[in-house]
């Protein structure tokens, strides 16, 4: 063991030639302390065992031998191994500090842990691509409006309605235009909901059901004669960018040929961030012995668990993120203002999706500390466990005494994540007035949130109405001011109105104009995978629908019925009462699925980025 414990000691010298090269390459300030002296010193260890077996090549006492052979490990991997051949001879040495010191080193990863912080800076965002403005020969009208479509990830249509929560930008945007009590989005999940928009094509026309569900190709879409909304704008002499701020609709894998969200975009700025953690991982597999003899994920599956849970790790970029959507948009807006032609510009927020953590002042103003869970810390990440918690009593079928609080502290800390979102609209709206062309603002959502109501906790597993009814607001020239719809419309009649308004084509497109007076309400189709909802008049039917295989029909077993007039918080079920109202459903149904494209999309492997980011945003286990 004594040549263990002085090729550790040499190896800790070695591992502080490390850290300093690591300070000089990403500075003090920027260092993952507690990660990185955690890393090295376990790699210290690993060079003084991996010494071992080498040493009795040619067995000799050498304490400073030893020494320097797990220096030079630390420093350059394998690839000093090779010293084992060198000849070694016997040497007389005192090594007992040598020995004293390997033997320290193997207190230092449990003192890396427990005694340095855990990191907990909000990664930097990476830069945004520079503006580029259209190159088409088409030139737009003088009179053409601007037209900003925001889509805010997750925002229930009651909590902006509710007069407890402040909203004054959307209120004052709801005032001067035509607005909704709710629109019904066609999915629980921001996949196949923001593809609806963006492409005017009903949801069975895209054939998704959820974020991991079949994604249709480009190609199948122009078949059908599909072209996506920015193209339309872009045609017409518009210039057209988004700043788009859920990774997801920015990490399409093309080599699929899947339908992108970007198409059309002169500019799409998907945000991302820096990720420090995952470079210092990628540093100690690459530059370590350790690294370079273990598998890969023998070292990153448990650093990552172990020293950046996912609690940590999902919750920091996710801080004051609104502000930085906000910068980002009215960045390229100011520039879009100085150019001679009208913009099209979608601003894509990803508040309120969780974590919900809104940054103070908001932050307590609706979750007060003496209303948390007991067992639960003012940390942020906190969120994290509590709905962990929530899901488990759900899954469980289970209601104990704290299903409640849990329940409702999760909801105020969403409400003050909707506050916190309205003042960022307030900042862009502001922008919006800077320029001297109209515009047109379409506010909606892709879906909803629960907590709890139905057993469902956050969004993705039913169609419940808290999940599916989403806000919907139009303002700008040619839309009524202070104007409430006496019907709920479709999400996809956002993206026909938008289209109507600013007097581009509205060919194949689906959906209808919600300010023309031939409107009319037709049933509400919406998807999940395998399940189904539709509202027909008053009637909300849940059904389970599922193709046993391709080439068959689907199988539609009816779930649940109700009334929503009677019971707006679906929490009666009339489906036996009825018999005659779900088989004009199931007709109904019928009719809308002979254009389902599902069936005819190839099975979908996720790429190892769409992997981590569905995890990272809590669609995946």
């Amino acid at each position: 063991m004594k040549t263990v414990f002085a090729a550790t000691a040499g190896a800790l010298s070695g591992s502080l030639v490390l850290l300093a090269l690591l300070i000089a390459m990403w500075g003090v300030e920027h260092l993952l302390w507690r990660e990185t002296v955690f890393a090295l010193s376990c790699n210290t260890l690993f060079c003084g065992l991996a010494w071992w077996p080498y040493s009795k090549i040619k067995p000799a006492a050498n304490p400073r031998f030893d020494a320097l052979a797990g220096g030079l490990l630390a420093i350059f991997g394998w690839f000093a191994l090779a010293i084992a051949l060198v000849k070694r001879v016997d040497s007389v040495q005192d090594g007992s500090r040598l020995h004293m010191l390997g033997k320290t080193a193997y207190l230092l990863p449990a003192l890396a842990f427990f005694v340095l912080p855990q990191f907990r800076v909000i990664p930097t965002m990476l830069e945004r691509p520079k503006l580029s403005l259209s190159k088409e020969a088409n030139l737009a009208s003088a009179d053409a409006p601007n037209v900003l479509l925001v889509v805010v990830d997750t925002l229930r249509a009651d909590v902006i309605l509710n007069p407890e929560v402040p909203t004054p930008n959307l209120d004052a945007l709801r005032e001067r235009g035509t607005w909704a009590e709710y629109a019904v989005a066609p999915c629980d999940q921001t996949l196949p909901s923001h593809l609806v928009i963006l492409t005017g094509f009903d949801i069975e026309k895209i054939g998704m059901r959820g974020n991991l569900s079949r994604w249709p190709s480009t190609e199948m879409l122009a078949d059908a004669k599909c072209m996506p909304v920015a193209e339309r704008f872009k045609l017409a002499g518009y210039n057209t960018a988004a700043v788009s701020t859920n990774m997801l609709l920015s990490s399409v894998n093309e080599e699929a040929g899947h339908q992108g969200f970007d198409d059309g975009f002169d500019t799409w700025h998907g945000i991302n961030y820096a990720t420090p953690f995952v470079d210092l991982l990628d540093t100690i597999v690459k530059h370590t012995l350790m690294g370079q003899l273990l598998p890969s994920r023998a070292i990153t599956f448990p650093f990552s668990r172990l020293l950046f849970p996912n609690d940590i790790k999902h919750y920091l970029p996710h801080l004051q993120e609104g502000q930085r959507t906000t910068d980002s948009a009215i960045d390229y807006m100011s520039k879009l203002q100085d150019d001679s032609r009208p913009y099209f510009m979608l601003a894509q927020y990803l508040d309120p999706h969780s974590p919900y953590i809104a940054p103070n002042p908001v932050r307590g103003s609706f979750a007060r500390s003496d209303q948390r869970p007991v067992g639960f810390g003012p940390a942020p990440e906190d969120e994290y466990f509590m709905r962990v918690k929530l899901r488990g009593y759900c899954r469980e079928g289970q209601q104990p005494d704290d299903f409640m609080p849990l329940s409702d502290y999760l909801h105020d800390l969403y409400r003050e994540e909707v506050v916190y979102f309205d003042q960022q609209l307030g900042h862009l709206l502001a922008q919006v007035e800077q320029g001297e062309r109209e515009t047109i603002v379409v506010f909606v959502s892709d879906h909803g949130e629960g907590f709890g109501l139905h057993r469902n906790v956050e969004h993705g597993d039913s169609l419940y109405n808290e999940e599916i009814f989403v806000p919907f607001i139009i303002a700008g020239p040619g839309v009524p001011s202070a104007n409430q719809l006496d019907f709920a419309p479709d999400l996809i009649d956002a993206t026909y109105t938008m289209l109507d308004l600013a007097k581009l084509s509205t060919a194949n497109v689906d959906g209808q104009s919600v300010l023309s007076d031939s409107y009319e309400v037709r049933p509400a189709l919406s998807f999940m995978t395998n399940h189904v909802s539709i509202i027909h008049g008053a009637y909300k039917f849940h059904g389970r629908l599922v193709y046993e295989t391709d080439d068959q029909p689907y199988q539609l077993t009816p779930l649940s019925l109700y009334n929503l007039q009677k019971d707006p918080l679906e929490a009666n079920d009339i489906l036996a009462q009825h018999p005659q109202v779900v088989n004009e459903i199931e007709e109904i149904i019928s009719s809308r699925m002979q254009k389902d494209l599902f069936p005819f999309i190839n099975e979908r492997e996720l790429t190892d980025q769409q992997a981590n980011q569905l995890g990272s945003l809590g669609y995946t286990e």
